[in-house]
């Protein structure tokens, strides 16, 4: 796959300036931002997570940090506010307003009830230490986000995984209530039939991942790869196991055989990434991950979103956060990063970089102490 031509054809998403009140520590900010590659400094605690979260909030109408949203009020408030410019083929502004557990999205002056609507045309990419982990995170975690993208690049697939879901589901109930008549057949017939696309799909998805992986060797320096640990599927087999299979997923109590249940691997240097890289590895890799996600989207949804990178400098030494910058400079997508006080950085005028003190936020840091403007460019 030629990730050029993917971007060439796609519209890259962006947002000029988030307004913030009343959220978390900050009573009244405004971030503005330009394309490409934004940077955000300042101190432990001063709210630079903060507004990373308000731009998530704006696409995703919940907090990667899972947080509920009475938390996300700051102390003495009764509610929080956000608002976005952002330019997606044309202005458009969301807004986001929360109080006492509700959160309320508004898309040019309009109430939205479905989120994912917003979500799929508003796309941000989030790698943050409290968000979703899916380099060291438990396999579940990662089936959990390769299908939610396999739904983004093949929409008709939703329809496959809901009634493969609903099929376990009621094939469970009839076993529980120790039923076995015609009916259970008629539901693993459907466990098949709605199962083998999801299989199909995720080895397609893989093979595109693995193939743009490849190309992200300045971020991972050895080559990141994607595999499923699960059987091989045919559908008579498959059809023929949960017949077999009957008596003991009665007593298990549920069906642990299935895409549902499948283990997703990342190998790195002929090892699971959890055991056999660095903190610092993982992180790159994490980065280098979303940097395929951005190719994915822009083949398939012909949108490139904003990526969100939080302390993503952490663990990283000064030649891997001069690769790093080198590669998120390359990159057609508007990318939000945080980084602590005293963070080293190329003099680059490629970068937007803002320092965020109690005072605010201030756009010129090449005067401040903490940051060194004459870094080493890696080799």
């Amino acid at each position: 796959m030629n990730k050029h031509t993917d971007f060439q054809w796609a519209t890259a998403l962006t947002l000029d300036q988030v307004k913030v009140n009343s959220l978390r520590c900050h009573s009244d900010i405004t971030w503005s931002l330009t394309p490409g590659l934004n940077l955000l400094i300042g101190g432990n605690g001063s709210g630079k997570t903060t507004l990373l979260e308000a731009v998530s909030l704006m696409a995703h109408g919940r907090s990667f940090r899972q947080s509920r949203s009475p938390l996300l009020v700051q102390h003495g408030q009764k509610r929080f506010m956000i608002h976005g410019q952002w330019h997606r083929f044309g202005p458009m502004h969301l807004s986001v307003a929360g109080r006492q557990g509700q959160t309320s999205v508004r898309l040019q002056g309009r109430d939205i009830q479905r989120r994912k609507d917003v979500s799929e045309s508003f796309p941000v990419l989030v790698d943050a230490p409290q968000g979703r982990r899916i380099i060291d995170g438990a396999p579940g975690e990662r089936r959990r986000w390769l299908d939610a993208l396999l739904m983004i690049c093949y929409p008709s697939m939703r329809v496959n995984y809901e009634r493969y879901l609903r099929a376990v589901m009621q094939r469970g109930r009839l076993l529980r209530c120790k039923i076995v008549s015609d009916e259970l057949d008629v539901w693993e017939q459907q466990i098949v039939q709605y199962g083998m696309p999801i299989v199909q799909g995720r080895e397609s998805l893989l093979q595109e991942l693995n193939a743009l992986l490849s190309t992200e060797t300045l971020l991972t320096e050895d080559t990141l790869c994607f595999s499923m640990r699960s059987p091989a599927y045919t559908a008579d087999t498959w059809l023929e196991r949960l017949k077999h299979k009957r008596h003991d997923d009665m007593k298990l109590g549920s069906l642990r055989f299935g895409p549902h249940v499948d283990a997703v691997n990342i190998h790195f240097q002929d090892r699971e990434i959890r055991s056999a890289g660095s903190r610092g590895q993982q992180k790159l890799a994490a980065i280098a991950l979303k940097m395929a996600e951005c190719a994915l989207w822009a083949k398939h949804r012909r949108l490139i979103p904003v990526v969100l990178l939080d302390d993503c400098l952490e663990s990283l030494d000064r030649s891997r956060q001069s690769r790093l910058f080198q590669r998120l400079q390359q990159s057609p997508a508007q990318i939000l990063m945080t980084a602590p006080d005293g963070v080293s950085i190329s003099a680059t005028s490629d970068i937007n970089i803002q320092c965020l003190t109690a005072q605010g936020l201030c756009a010129d840091v090449a005067d401040q102490p903490t940051i060194e403007t004459a870094m080493e460019e890696a080799a």
